[in-house]
């Protein structure tokens, strides 16, 4: 019986890191900056495909663990200089969440163009990374230790955050403008609002391009992926709560191995299950498992 959970776990390792950046993206925009932006989708569809063009153009077969880091590190910097300029150009005018929700979601239709003039519509390749990496033997449960990577790459990318907010002296004009702080309040102390809310699409568009680049090596690019980075982003926030860290990995947890076992057990219900999940979690915890109600 705990082998069988184990298994389940271990094969939901990557769904989980990736959804970890992912809704993280989403969630720092809405607890920082407190804007609804589906923005943060089209950029993880466009980091996967620049994973893969930039992995098959300066690794190809002969795989290099710094080059691709280094791929990566150019994902995330392209990924938050697109949200930025977005903002920039054209989210910084729009004033209320509803129109925030279609204007954004219509971006969503521009990034899907753009990537079917550049790539088309078959999905690009590049299992470089992921079959290089090897394999390792845990409890007999045979794991690609790319998994592992992902994991360790998600969770350290967490704790720098973490470490961002919560010790130091920016991080601390990023919370008093956040839901929990006061943004009249911080204003008037001198935080520059503008600067802040720049700075934390940067951030939210290099998660989202982060997210894109390192799960492109198991599942590849996909034209329309983003429809589903949507939605498991929006639930892992419904689930962990608005702001939460600690929410947003054990959500991504329960998530991921709930959609792995489904998927084996009753392939009927992968679709239904995060959903069910959800709803369950806002009849016990209306603001997620790790959130709480905001002042505003």
């Amino acid at each position: 019986m705990l082998n069988t959970i184990l298994r389940y776990i271990l094969g939901a390792l990557p769904i989980v890191s990736y959804v970890i950046l992912l809704s993280f993206s989403f969630n720092f925009l809405l607890y920082i900056a407190n804007r609804v932006s589906l923005t943060f989708a089209g950029v993880y569809l466009i980091g996967s495909y620049i994973t893969v063009t930039l992995g098959n153009l300066l690794i190809g077969e002969q795989f290099s663990m710094f080059v691709f880091l280094i791929v990566l590190l150019i994902t995330s910097l392209i990924g938050g200089l697109i949200s930025v300029i977005l903002y920039c150009i054209y989210e910084r005018f729009l004033k209320t969440d509803i129109h925030r929700m279609v204007a954004t979601s219509s971006i969503l239709l521009v990034f899907g163009g753009i990537v079917k003039i550049i790539w088309g519509t078959t999905p690009e390749t590049y299992s470089t990374p992921f079959l290089n990496l090897g394999i390792v033997e845990i409890f007999g449960n045979i794991v690609p230790k790319y998994y592992f990577f992902m994991l360790i790459i998600a969770i350290l990318v967490m704790i720098i955050l973490a470490l961002f907010l919560y010790k130091s002296s920016l991080g601390l004009k990023f919370r008093a403008t956040s839901l929990d702080g006061n943004r009249v309040m911080a204003e008037c102390c001198g935080v520059n609002q503008k600067m802040v809310t720049i700075i934390t699409f940067a951030i939210s568009g290099m998660l989202a391009g982060l997210a894109g680049g390192l799960y492109a090596p198991i599942t590849g690019a996909c034209y329309g992926a983003e429809s589903s980075a949507i939605l498991l982003a929006a639930l892992t926030v419904i689930i962990g709560g608005v702001g939460s860290i600690r929410g947003a990995f054990l959500a991504a947890l329960i998530l991921g191995t709930a959609k792995g076992v489904t998927a084996i057990k009753l392939p009927i219900l992968e679709l239904a299950i995060p959903f069910i999940i959800a709803s369950v979690i806002l009849i016990i915890r209306p603001y997620g498992i790790w959130g709480k109600e905001f002042k505003h």
